[in-house]
C-alpha cells in the first residue's frame, strides 16, 4: 500500500479529504487561423435598407472616351458624342445568426465555478464568426443558396471565363486564372497580380500552398544556391509581422496562410452557367490563392469590404438579443444576428488562381 505520509492508514484515505483543483475556463483545441472576416476591412452600413448598390466604369465607354479625343485641323468641324455609361453592382445583407438557451439551474447550482452566460457567449461568437469567414470565401448568391452573399470565389468567376495559361485562347481576364491541376505557376501569379491596377495588399493561401513556399526558400532554395543557381530567390523574401513573426512575402506582398481555404474540387466554380466552388469529395485535392485589396467600398474606395447593419452599437459585428425566460423552459437565452455581405467595388481588387496541385512550384 502506498503511504499515506503519516496520520492516515493509506493513500487513498487521505485522497478523500482532498477536493481536485478546476481551473475556470475551457482551452481551445479547435482553431482556425486567419479568419478572413478578421482580416478584411470592414464598413458598417447604417440607413442604408438590405440592400447597398454602387456604379463601376464600363471599360468600353472608357475607350469610347479615349477615342472621342481627337486632333482637329483649322476650319474642320468639331463633332459631339454620347458615350458614357455604368455598371449597377448591388449587394443585399444577409442574415446569420445563433442562439443558445441558458438552463435557469447552472448558473444556480454552479454560479460560483463558471460564468456560463459569458462561457456560451464567448463560444457562440466563435461560432458565428468562424461560420461567416467560410462563407467569405465558399458562400455562392447564385449557384449556392439565395440566402447567402457571394464569397470571393463567386465574385471572383463573375471576372469572366478562366485564363488557363497566359498564351491560352478563350480565358478573357487575368484575375480569373485556372492553373489546370497543375502545380502553382509563378508565371501565372506575376500576371494575375499585374492586372490588379488598384494594388495587392495580401495573397491569401492555404498552408499547403505556402508549405511549398517556404520549402523553395529555406531548404529547395539554399540547394540551388549552392551549385551556383543564383538569383532563384530574389521575389521571395522573410519579414516580421507587428508581433514579431515571420511571414514569407512574394515581391513584397505578404502571403498569409489561412486555414480557410480547404480542398476545392477540380473544375468547379469557373463561372459563366457553372456551380458553385465546391468543396473536394473525389479525386486529387485542388487549391485556390487570392489576391486581396482592402479598402471600404462604403468610402468610396475600391477594395474588398465585409459591410454589416442591424446592430445597435457603432462598431457591433452582431446584434444581442437577450431572452430572459423562454416560454416552456426553465431557462433565458440568447441570440447573435450578423446581417452582412461582401462588397467589391473595383473587379480590379480580387484575383484568384484555382486548381492548383500541391506539387511543386513552377516557374
Amino acid at each position: 500500500m502506498p503511504d499515506s505520509g503519516g496520520h492516515w492508514k493509506t493513500l487513498a484515505e487521505a485522497q478523500k479529504q482532498t477536493q481536485s483543483l478546476k481551473i475556470p475556463g475551457v482551452f481551445e483545441e479547435d482553431i482556425k487561423r486567419n479568419n478572413p472576416i478578421e482580416r478584411l476591412t470592414v464598413g458598417q452600413a447604417t440607413n442604408s435598407g438590405r440592400k447597398i448598390e454602387w456604379l463601376r466604369e464600363v471599360p468600353s465607354s472608357v475607350t469610347a472616351l479615349e477615342t472621342a479625343a481627337v486632333e482637329v485641323d483649322i476650319g474642320e468641324q468639331l463633332t459631339w458624342t454620347d458615350d458614357v455609361e455604368y455598371e449597377e453592382k448591388e449587394m443585399t445583407l444577409r442574415r446569420c445568426y445563433i442562439q443558445r438557451k441558458l438552463d435557469h439551474y447552472l448558473p444556480g447550482i454552479y454560479g460560483t465555478y463558471t460564468n456560463y452566460e459569458a462561457r456560451m457567449l464567448i463560444e457562440s461568437e466563435k461560432g458565428l464568426i468562424r461560420k461567416l469567414g467560410a462563407r467569405a470565401i465558399y458562400a455562392d448568391n447564385t449557384y449556392g443558396s439565395s440566402k447567402q452573399f457571394d464569397g470571393i470565389h463567386a465574385l471572383a468567376a463573375e471576372h469572366g471565363s478562366p485564363l488557363q495559361t497566359p498564351w491560352a485562347s478563350g480565358g478573357n481576364d487575368p484575375k480569373n486564372i485556372d492553373a489546370n491541376e497543375a502545380g502553382l505557376s509563378l508565371a501565372l501569379l506575376r500576371l494575375m497580380l499585374d492586372d490588379m491596377k488598384h494594388g495587392v495588399d495580401e495573397l491569401w493561401a492555404p498552408l499547403e500552398i505556402i508549405r511549398r513556399m517556404d520549402a523553395a526558400y529555406q531548404e529547395k532554395g539554399f540547394a540551388g544556391l549552392a551549385t551556383g543557381t543564383a538569383g532563384n530567390l530574389a521575389f521571395l523574401a522573410i519579414g516580421y509581422n507587428e508581433l514579431g513573426k515571420r511571414v514569407l512575402f512574394w515581391d513584397g506582398i505578404p502571403l498569409i496562410r489561412t486555414d480557410y481555404l480547404v480542398p476545392e474540387q477540380a473544375n468547379t466554380g469557373t463561372g459563366g452557367s457553372s456551380d458553385l466552388r465546391a468543396l473536394r469529395t473525389s479525386g486529387d485535392n485542388q487549391y485556390s490563392v487570392f489576391g486581396v485589396k482592402h479598402g471600404n467600398v462604403l468610402n468610396m474606395e475600391p477594395g474588398l469590404t465585409y459591410a454589416y447593419g442591424g446592430t445597435d452599437g457603432q462598431g457591433d459585428l452582431y446584434k444581442l438579443v437577450r431572452f430572459p425566460e423562454l416560454e416552456d423552459y426553465d431557462a433565458g437565452g440568447m441570440r447573435l444576428v450578423n446581417y452582412g455581405a461582401l462588397l467589391l467595388g473595383s473587379s480590379l481588387a480580387l484575383s484568384r488562381m484555382f486548381d492548383i496541385e500541391d506539387v511543386a512550384i513552377t516557374v
